[in-house]
């Protein structure tokens, strides 16, 4: 049985990746309408497109794929009490990222003459990536400073963080 799949056209090789499912349609995520989730069992989308009661409607979507990390775009809760299914890309590109920043630091480094040992890297948004980079940077020697208050109001942890004004002064 194959399945009708309406994809975001921004999303990379969406149609290569998933045409072994079924025909793959896409159009721009900004532009997709309840009329043009009808006959569709998977919508793959960006953040560009909010997904929820409003734009599903009556439709018969049985899954909804999200190619970005967040879900702020995503009504969760209509999709789990529709009993549609849903994933997305969370921690996609968090390594690139964390990598990306750890070798800027030691291009910087480099071209400063300045060991990473000496210098203090400030970390705002300490969650997928943020975490990621200040492991990195405290391998190569760095003292780094936290800042996450939703995270540190969560955890209980607040010592372990470190205040914004406090981190732009250091």
């Amino acid at each position: 049985m194959a399945l009708t799949i309406l994809a975001d056209r921004n999303i990379p090789h969406v149609v290569q990746a998933f045409s072994h499912l079924g025909p793959v349609r896409t159009m721009a995520g900004h532009a997709i309408t309840p009329s043009a989730l009808k006959a569709v069992d998977i919508l793959l989308v960006r953040s560009v497109t909010p997904v929820n009661a409003r734009i599903l409607g009556k439709a018969d979507v049985r899954f909804v794929g999200s190619a970005t990390i967040g879900t702020d775009h995503i009504d969760r809760a209509f999709l789990a009490a529709r009993g549609i299914a849903f994933a997305h890309a969370r921690g996609a590109g968090a390594e690139s990222v964390a990598e990306y920043v750890t070798a800027a630091l030691l291009v910087v480094a480099g071209r400063e003459k300045i060991s990473l040992s000496t210098m203090t890297l400030g970390v705002v948004g300490c969650g997928n990536i943020g975490s990621r980079v200040a492991r990195r940077a405290e391998a190569l020697g760095m003292r780094v400073l936290r800042n996450d208050p939703p995270l540190a109001d969560a955890s209980g942890e607040s010592r372990t963080f470190t205040a914004f004004g406090t981190l732009l002064r250091e």
